[in-house]
C-alpha cells in the first residue's frame, strides 16, 4: 500500500490513495476528479483499477461511484472528501461525496440548449438506440457529429442535495462496497445509481451466468442483467470484474466508445430513493 498513514483513526487526505491488492493488480483513490478524462474530466470517481501500475478507467467513473437522479435534474459529485483508516486488523478508505453539480449542454462554447427541447431529444434518441442495437455503429457515429457541432457537456456546480458516503475495504481480490445515502435530500428524488465502470478500450466483453456472452458494442448502452451474476472482461489483459444481483437493486451492464467523448464499460446499481445504505462486493479476475 502506497501513501498510507499507520493510525487508528480515520484522517482526512489531500493525496491519491493506491492500494496493492494481489501480482500487479491495484486500486487508486483520488480526493480530486482525476484523471480528468473526456465526458467525466470534472466529476469525482470511484477506484480506479490499475494493472502494472496503469489505470484503466479512461472516462469511466470508477468502482462505487454514486449519481442521483431528482425530479428536475441529475446530480453529480465535483467536490469529495476522502479519509483513511488502518489499525492492526482492518484498513478501508471513504470518500464523501458531495452532490453540487448538474450537466448542462452548451453548443459552439456559447450557447446553452435549452433543456426541455435536449431532454426531448436525448429521450428519443435513448429510445432508437435501445429498440435498434444492431444500428449502433451508426448511433455512434451521430454521437461523433456532437464534437463537430461543438456540442459539449459541462458540468455547473450548484446548491448541493447532500453528501453520500462511500467505504472501500480491501481483500487480494474483492473489494467490499457500502454506500451510505443517510445524507441525502430526499424531496423529488427519483433514483439512486451506484456505478462501477472502468475503461471501454481494456474491457471490452460482457458474461453471465445466463451464458449470455456480448462483445464491444452490442453490450450496449444500458440494458437490464437477469442473471445472478455478471462480468465484464478484457480480452487482452485477462482481467475481468464480477457483480452479484442484489435484493432491492436493479443490475444493468453497459458499454460505450466513442471518440473524443466517451469510453466506459460497467455494471451499475439502480435504488429506490428510500434506500438509506447499500452494500456489495467487487470479486476481481486476473
Amino acid at each position: 500500500m502506497n501513501s498510507l498513514v499507520t493510525c487508528s483513526q480515520a484522517h482526512s487526505i489531500n493525496q491519491a490513495v493506491t492500494v496493492n491488492l494481489a501480482n500487479n493488480l491495484s486500486v487508486r483513490l483520488y480526493p480530486n476528479s482525476r484523471p480528468h478524462c473526456m465526458e467525466t474530466a470534472s466529476l469525482q470517481k470511484g477506484l480506479i483499477l490499475m494493472f502494472d501500475n496503469q489505470e484503466l478507467v479512461e472516462e469511466g467513473m470508477g468502482f462505487g461511484a454514486p449519481i442521483v437522479k431528482y425530479r428536475d435534474k441529475t446530480y453529480f459529485s465535483t467536490s469529495a472528501d476522502v479519509s483513511i483508516q488502518e489499525n492492526y486488523s482492518n484498513f478501508s478508505l471513504q470518500k464523501t461525496f458531495i452532490l453540487d453539480a448538474i450537466s448542462r449542454k452548451k453548443f459552439w462554447r456559447t450557447t446553452y440548449i435549452d433543456d426541455g427541447v435536449y431532454s426531448i431529444v436525448r429521450k428519443s434518441f435513448a429510445k432508437l438506440y435501445l429498440n435498434h442495437k444492431n444500428l449502433s455503429p451508426f448511433f455512434n457515429n451521430i454521437m461523433e457529429l456532437r464534437n463537430v457541432a461543438k456540442i459539449q457537456t459541462e458540468f455547473q456546480k450548484v446548491k448541493p442535495r447532500g453528501t453520500i458516503k462511500v467505504k472501500y475495504e480491501f481483500q487480494p481480490l474483492i473489494i467490499n462496497v457500502c454506500v451510505d445515502f443517510s445524507d441525502l435530500t430526499l424531496g423529488g428524488c427519483e433514483e439512486l445509481l451506484v456505478l462501477n465502470e472502468q475503461g471501454s478500450t481494456v474491457f471490452d466483453k460482457y458474461a453471465d451466468t445466463d451464458g449470455l456472452k456480448l462483445f464491444g458494442n452490442k453490450i450496449g448502452g444500458w440494458d437490464k442483467v437477469t442473471a445472478n451474476q455478471a462480468c465484464i472482461m478484457s480480452c487482452n489483459k485477462q482481467l475481468s470484474f464480477w457483480l452479484w444481483k442484489k435484493e432491492g437493486a436493479l443490475l444493468q451492464r453497459g458499454w460505450e466508445n466513442t471518440k473524443r467523448r466517451f469510453s466506459w464499460a460497467g455494471l451499475s446499481y439502480s435504488l429506490y430513493p428510500n434506500c438509506k445504505s447499500f452494500s456489495y462486493s467487487i470479486h476481481l479476475g486476473l
